[in-house]
């Protein structure tokens, strides 16, 4: 503080009024890329969607009888619900969703097919480890053929949310902070370059 006092008392009003300007913006950005690490970290905590049989989006020759889910944490048996509806909305699970005796993170409920072509999965859970709940939803369809206009298949996707991209979260943060701190020095050297007047020859008057 007593640094930037020194700058603007050797610089021009105007000058010193752009170099507040942009820091007051550096500390902002660097609220919200902090905000944003917080943010990433509880998303991280919930019992996310990880895989299930059927897998979303897949084509089916005939309707499941069952329909398994695995998560990223432990599940709580309150607050957990799958429900399974066809595409005239009616529900076909039957039962209710239970946790695998197994694998707590796991959990699965029956279904009885009505002859639709295609199926919404919608879930809800609480994690047992943090208590946070965590809700989604998948489609799977259904045909004899095998194929079906009714879903995209997507590529299989890791388990892991750091490995999901070439980049992780933390790095790609502090890539941006060192552009904001090179942008304000850039800033801050430019305008002082303006500020500073020409230094007269002894040959000029």
């Amino acid at each position: 503080m007593h640094r930037f006092r020194f700058v603007c008392r050797v610089l021009p009003p105007r000058a010193c009024a752009r170099i507040r300007g942009v820091l007051s913006l550096v500390g902002i950005a660097i609220a919200m890329l902090l905000s944003l690490v917080v943010t990433v970290g509880v998303a991280d905590a919930h019992a996310a969607y990880v895989s299930s049989n059927p897998a979303a989006n897949t084509v089916l020759k005939t309707a499941p009888t069952t329909i398994t889910i695995t998560f990223a944490q432990n599940l709580n048996p309150q607050g957990l619900s799958i429900v399974i509806y066809g595409n005239k909305g009616d529900v076909v699970s039957t039962g209710t969703a239970q946790i695998s005796s197994t694998d707590p993170k796991t959990a699965s409920v029956t279904m009885k097919g009505d002859g639709s072509d295609i199926y919404r999965v919608d879930w809800n859970n609480v994690s047992a480890e943090d208590g946070d709940p965590t809700l989604g939803a998948f489609v799977f369809a259904v045909d004899p053929s095998g194929t079906s206009d009714k879903v995209t298949p997507v590529a299989a996707t890791s388990t892991k949310a750091s490995t999901s991209s070439g980049v992780s979260v933390l790095i790609a943060i502090l890539i941006g902070l060192a552009g904001l701190v090179v942008g304000a020095g850039a800033t801050y050297l430019g305008t002082r370059a303006r500020a500073t007047p020409p230094v007269k020859s002894q040959g000029q008057r």
